[in-house]
């Protein structure tokens, strides 16, 4: 069994390169608060990383093992998933106040299976909603579909009206690059220039500022799982 504050401040451990990547700063979770997918880590000189759930090769009393760098990746935007709705006030959907979470207790598969609140606790599956600051159960005698609660939202209709929008220009000097979802295929990245030096975690420079993308570079920047923050700075 795994506990949601224990995770928290663990250390995150590269096996392969023996190094040190952060600490473990904030937990997601899917927005039906079923399963952890992800932990948030702060490396050196307050770098985020995400490490994905399924990335992870161990747990420990003081540190979670991963194979390599590459089970990480660096933090470019904010998530929409769920935070541990730690300390969120608990209600019934009767409008019953129940309490404050203080613990959420997950299985080996990172499945969440109840949640602990001051003198009780609550299983996950009377869990009827979870949002950013309250939690919502079903008690045991009642089950509805929320789904027909949901804001049916209509869509504007402009009659007799112009509307005019602003045209953006993109800067003549350099060339924007659209992030895919699959990073894997790097080769259009080659003969690119990179505009900023990036590093490894160990400090070590892998790439030059205003620096040409060949394969040499480029093959050290994959193995150190640096892609998405090198397609930041492409010009």
């Amino acid at each position: 069994m795994y506990y949601c504050n224990e995770f928290l401040s663990l250390s995150v451990l590269s096996l392969y390169e023996g190094e040190l990547i952060g600490k473990v700063d904030k937990l997601y979770f899917d927005k039906k608060l079923k399963r952890l997918i992800s932990l948030e880590l702060i490396g050196e000189n307050d770098t985020r990383y995400i490490l994905p759930s399924k990335n992870i090769y161990r747990v420990g009393k003081n540190a979670i093992t991963v194979k390599n760098n590459q089970a990480v990746s660096l933090k470019v935007e904010e998530t929409d998933l769920l935070s541990a709705p730690i300390n969120s006030k608990v209600y019934s959907i009767n409008g019953e106040y129940l309490g404050i979470v203080k613990e959420i207790s997950m299985n080996e598969k990172f499945l969440c299976e109840k949640l602990s609140l001051e003198n009780t606790t609550l299983p996950i599956s009377l869990l009827a909603t979870c949002g950013k600051n309250t939690v919502i159960f079903y008690d045991n005698t009642e089950k509805i579909n929320l789904n027909k609660f949901k804001t049916k939202i209509s869509p504007k209709i402009f009659k007799n009206e112009e509307v005019q929008t602003a045209e953006i220009q993109p800067s003549p000097n350099v060339v924007p690059v659209e992030t895919p979802k699959n990073v894997q295929n790097t080769d259009f990245l080659l003969g690119r220039i990179c505009t900023k030096d990036i590093f490894n975690f160990n400090n070590e420079l892998l790439i030059k500022s205003h620096a040409t993308i060949t394969k040499k570079n480029l093959k050290e920047i994959k193995k150190y799982g640096k892609i998405r923050e090198l397609m930041l700075y492409l010009k």
